[in-house]
């Protein structure tokens, strides 16, 4: 069960019950990101926490919790492998630990909710829900378009695009009632084609949007240890120089310093997830250090991957980088950005001022609208 950091009460009535914990809702105005340049003129976008928190590396299904699982899963009436159909929350974590790694937790999740307009509504918003709560002001949150179009459980699956929109739909939604900025990236995943990849690339490049919820980005995900850049270097290229995409890609979170150097100086990418690895090569963080490539760190699984030094090192060269919760779920990490921050303190001595400017660099490296401001 997941203990999400306290807010300030909200006024009377203003509480939205969501799986196991109240969120109360934020009042837009009592600190605010302001949206200008819109069609309607300036728009507040607020959270409730002193610190403005922008988080820019999230999975969406790494984010779903096992109470919106089991709910989503009785409302498909769905039959899980080994399970059958779940009574409880019990049944839900039997399904995810019966899987063979920790990858394919991804496909329970996505076999649970993907493939169904409604469902992938429910997850959508309550994601929003969940970041509002977490005094999160501005997300991008990422998910591979093609794997949540499916589901093997139901046997059914919808159009990408379908997908894309039902997502992109809740969490405007989501946004416009909590008063925050949340915008999305789409996965093309390692281990797929070269094909795949450009794909996506179309996919970004045809759905693209300011719009709150849309779609403003690029990101490579998937088993980084088993399949390098190699194979994705071209579509990352084009991506960039032909259809002018923000990108991101996961590289060196435990593996080879050179993906690093390539996703740089090959991919032409804007940030990186990750990227611990390169700490162990001198000439591939001289070759950063003359980038303005940003990092989205991600302390609790750098900790649990014992590279969480790493992150210190950032900090000492100067790199811009961020804090991100990386796939928050009880299934996963297990974590919120204020457990984030603490790792941060407790583990790495980071000051206050330090955790204010790792979000003020991830809040500079957004791929969302440029004349967004925080107020």
């Amino acid at each position: 069960k997941q203990t999400l950091p306290p807010i300030p009460s909200p006024p009377p009535g203003l509480e939205l019950s969501m799986g196991n914990y109240d969120v109360a809702l934020l009042i837009i105005g009592w600190a605010c990101v302001c949206v200008c340049g819109s069609e309607a003129g300036n728009e507040c976008r607020g959270s409730g926490t002193a610190t403005q928190r922008t988080e820019l590396h999230i999975h969406l299904d790494g984010s779903v919790s096992v109470d919106t699982l089991l709910e989503i899963a009785k409302n498909r009436n769905l039959t899980i492998p080994g399970v059958g159909r779940p009574r409880n929350k019990a049944d839900i974590w039997q399904a995810l630990e019966n899987v063979n790694s920790t990858w394919e937790r991804f496909d329970v999740v996505n076999n649970i909710a993907g493939g169904h307009v409604g469902s992938l509504r429910i997850v959508a918003e309550r994601f929003g829900d969940r970041q509002a709560a977490a005094g999160v002001t501005y997300t991008e949150v990422r998910y591979d378009p093609v794997r949540i179009a499916t589901s093997d459980y139901a046997r059914e699956s919808i159009p990408v695009e379908a997908a894309v929109e039902t997502i992109t739909a809740g969490l405007r939604t989501a946004a416009e009632r909590h008063g925050i900025a949340i915008y999305s990236l789409l996965c093309a995943m390692r281990g797929q084609n070269a094909s795949a990849c450009e794909n996506v690339a179309s996919l970004v490049a045809k759905v693209k949007s300011e719009e709150l919820g849309g779609v403003v980005g690029m990101d490579l995900a998937g088993d980084e240890p088993h399949f390098n850049n190699s194979e994705y270097i071209e579509c990352f290229r084009r991506a960039k120089l032909e259809l002018g995409l923000n990108t991101t890609v996961h590289v060196g979170e435990a593996v080879r310093p050179l993906d690093v150097k390539t996703a740089v100086l090959d991919m032409l990418v804007d940030r990186i997830g990750h990227g611990y690895a390169m700490v162990e090569d001198k000439n591939v963080l001289e070759i950063f250090q003359n980038s303005s490539v940003h990092i989205e760190a991600c302390p609790p699984g750098a900790k649990r991957k014992g590279v969480l030094d790493s992150i210190k090192v950032y900090k000492e060269l100067g790199f811009s980088f961020g804090l991100n919760e990386d796939d928050p779920s009880s299934y996963f990490e297990g974590c919120t950005p204020e457990s984030v921050e603490e790792i941060a303190k407790n583990d790495l001595h980071f000051t206050d001022h330090d955790i204010s400017k790792c979000h003020e660099d991830s809040y500079a490296a957004r791929f969302g609208p440029q004349n967004t401001y925080l107020c």
